[in-house]
């Protein structure tokens, strides 16, 4: 009996041993492997500056005091002040141990630990923001966002606007410290004149961002991204090139005070003066054209001088109806900006023509005979080198001469009475026109 008591109490001491062992084993297996103490963790990234929501690796390197690599399957654990790491905690191969950082939405600067047991790094971490520096080994600082930006330049694309308004290019270029163009950066453009296509924009790869401003005056523009702005650029307003012109009839031109309405000369033409001036506080002129309205025209350079006169000579009507012409003054100046300015001239009919006839005196009759002297009066006058004339006689009496000249005379026989005079007069423009008039041949 007492064989048998003592054989139960062995088997049960066996089984609480195996249940202590197993429980002591399944204890085990849950406590983490950490780095002992002395060890060195070594904490890098694969970049220093982040774009917000981008992530980038993270290696943790693990040494034993001795300088060799921890046991594989040491435990790891990263935290950071801004944004995640994932996975939070992982496990060393070959002393090595690897996570992956994301920015998260939020600019600024992360400080990320790598912590192990007692493991550590040497040296310190100071500092805020941008400025922080840290020369811990276990800790690395990654900038992310606005944050990193260190300077923010500013241009516009053309610099300057035309006198009636246009739109330029706004160009924001955003670098780090390193110098380097960093990308998804907001950048807000800020005007004090004029429209912006969108007021904030992210840059892109070469970090530059781009807006559109419509303005109609000189402005002032800036950019901002993150904490820095840009030198304030002026996008000026050009002066455009101002022209006036004139018009008074010339000299013997035509009859009128205005080119509104100018009577042709007896040669169916009009002659006016144009004086084409550049205006005051305008661009400087590298052309300028009077274009007469005629089918001419005619350069008039710079206008260096500030004005030209010009003489032109217009065709009067063909028939009784009015003739008008616009002539018009272009300037071009030196930014390629233009500029008008025109002036009407209108040629009315010339005056018609019209001939009367004075006779002279009677001659004392002798031998039967009587002479009278006759001219023949134009109007408006006609002749000279350019308008010639002829004169057809009728003296009433069936006898008939042709003179070039607006004088003659004529023998009657003495006593005929009266008798009806006529002329006819023929220009070499084509026109005519016939007087008469009557008188007593004693």
């Amino acid at each position: 009996m007492v064989e048998r008591v003592k054989a139960g109490v062995k088997r049960t001491v066996i089984a609480t041993t195996w249940v202590l062992l197993a429980a002591g084993a399944a204890a085990c297996d849950k406590v983490p492997l950490l780095a002992p103490s002395g060890s060195t963790i070594n904490l890098s990234a694969s970049t220093k500056v982040l774009p917000v929501n981008g992530s980038t690796g993270l290696t943790a390197f693990v040494t034993e005091s001795g300088g060799t690599p921890v046991q594989n399957g040491t435990t790891v654990r990263f935290t950071t002040t801004l944004g995640s790491v994932q996975p939070v905690e992982t496990q060393t191969v070959n002393g090595i141990a690897v996570a992956l950082f994301q920015a998260g939405p939020s600019s600024g600067v992360a400080e990320i630990h790598a912590l192990s047991g007692n493991a550590g790094g040497s040296g310190s971490t100071s500092g805020t923001g941008t400025g922080t520096t840290s020369t811990a080994q276990n800790v690395v600082t990654i900038t992310i966002g606005s944050a990193a930006v260190n300077t923010v330049t500013l241009r516009a694309n053309p610099g300057s606007i035309g006198p009636g308004g246009g739109s330029v290019e706004l160009v924001a270029t955003v670098v780090g410290e390193s110098g380097n163009g960093l990308q998804s950066i907001p950048v807000t453009f800020n005007a004090d004149q004029g429209v912006l296509s969108a007021q904030t924009v992210p840059t892109d790869v070469n970090g530059e961002a781009r807006t559109l401003l419509t303005t109609g005056q000189k402005t002032t523009v800036t950019a901002t991204a993150g904490t820095k702005t840009s030198t304030a650029v002026i996008v000026d307003a050009r002066t455009g090139p101002g022209i006036s012109i004139t018009c008074a009839v010339a000299a013997g031109g035509g009859t009128g005070t205005t080119c509104a309405a100018v009577q042709a000369t007896p040669s169916n033409t009009a002659t006016v003066q144009f004086t084409v001036t550049k205006g005051t506080s305008t661009s400087n002129f590298r052309d300028t054209t009077l274009d007469f309205g005629d089918g001419t025209s005619q350069g008039l350079g710079n206008l260096a001088g500030g004005a030209v006169v010009v003489t032109h000579t217009y065709n009067g009507p063909s028939g009784s109806s009015p003739v008008g012409y616009t002539a018009i003054a272009r300037a071009t100046d030196v930014n390629g900006e233009t500029a008008s300015a025109s002036s009407t001239v209108t040629v009315t009919a010339r005056a018609p023509l019209g001939v009367t006839i004075t006779a002279g005196a009677p001659s004392t009759p002798s031998g039967g005979r009587t002479t009278v002297a006759f001219t023949a009066n134009v109007t408006p006058a006609v002749g000279g080198a350019d308008v010639a004339q002829s004169f057809d006689w009728d003296f009433g009496d069936g006898t008939t001469a042709t003179t070039s000249g607006k004088d003659t005379s004529h023998v009657y026989n003495s006593g005929s009475g009266r008798e009806v005079v006529k002329v006819t007069v023929h220009t070499t423009d084509g026109r005519s026109a016939t007087g008469q008039t009557e008188i007593n041949v004693p």
